[in-house]
């Protein structure tokens, strides 16, 4: 299976930002707010005590409930510099350093045997995310950004299995790939006049039925 042309490794996006061409961001994947798991209500941005983001404390924008811990993004005043908390773990967000803004619609996560959150903001006029994945405890961020021209990245389940799977919604042609939570693609949905004819559009919702093998 060829590997589409919307998989693009950060170091790839990072370089095309030096260049001052990030619109070519655009051939990387894509995005949705994927179901949101007991999400507590956006706090009204209060200072994190624990963590600096850039030159200044961290504004703590959403948090929600992962398997009993809570998950948190925080950010500048700016949404940028953003970090991504579990207990005392803290990671950066790779979006942020690219020069997205995140704020209290960036984080989606889905508790499972393997679980996930997606963290994603506006960049270029469409939607760039990040997943980070918990395995015995430990949060560990995937190495491949994904860009929705179509504005649309979903971290939700697919296929069945007790793990979610990502959907990120291309604009040429209008469809939708799906990708296992290590980034390989797992299939394609058909390709559509219009965007409304995906399924639960704007708020992506596939099933497996939906799937073929991507051309």
């Amino acid at each position: 299976m060829a590997v589409p042309r919307s998989v693009v490794v950060t170091a790839v996006v990072a370089a095309l930002v030096t260049v001052g061409a990030l619109a070519g961001v655009a051939s990387l994947r894509s995005r949705d707010q994927g179901p949101r798991l007991e999400a507590a209500a956006p706090v009204a941005a209060p200072q994190s005590a624990v963590a600096e983001c850039g030159d200044g404390l961290c504004r703590t924008l959403v948090t929600q409930a992962v398997n009993g811990a809570q998950v948190a993004l925080l950010a500048d005043e700016q949404g940028g510099n953003g970090r991504f908390q579990v207990g005392g773990q803290l990671v950066q967000t790779s979006i942020t350093e690219l020069g997205a803004r995140v704020d209290g619609n960036s984080l989606s996560c889905v508790a499972a045997s393997v679980s996930a959150c997606l963290v994603s903001a506006p960049l270029n006029g469409g939607r760039i995310g990040e997943v980070l994945v918990e395995r015995d405890g430990d949060w560990n961020p995937v190495d491949k950004p994904y860009f929705a021209a179509a504005g649309v990245i979903a971290l939700n389940n697919v296929t069945g299995t007790d793990a979610p799977e990502v959907t990120v919604v291309e604009s040429s042609p209008v469809l939708a790939r799906v990708y296992a939570l290590d980034g390989t693609l797992t299939g394609c949905t058909k390709k559509y006049s219009s965007f409304s004819q995906i399924r639960g559009w704007p708020n992506v919702r596939l099933i497996a039925s939906d799937l073929r093998t991507c051309s």
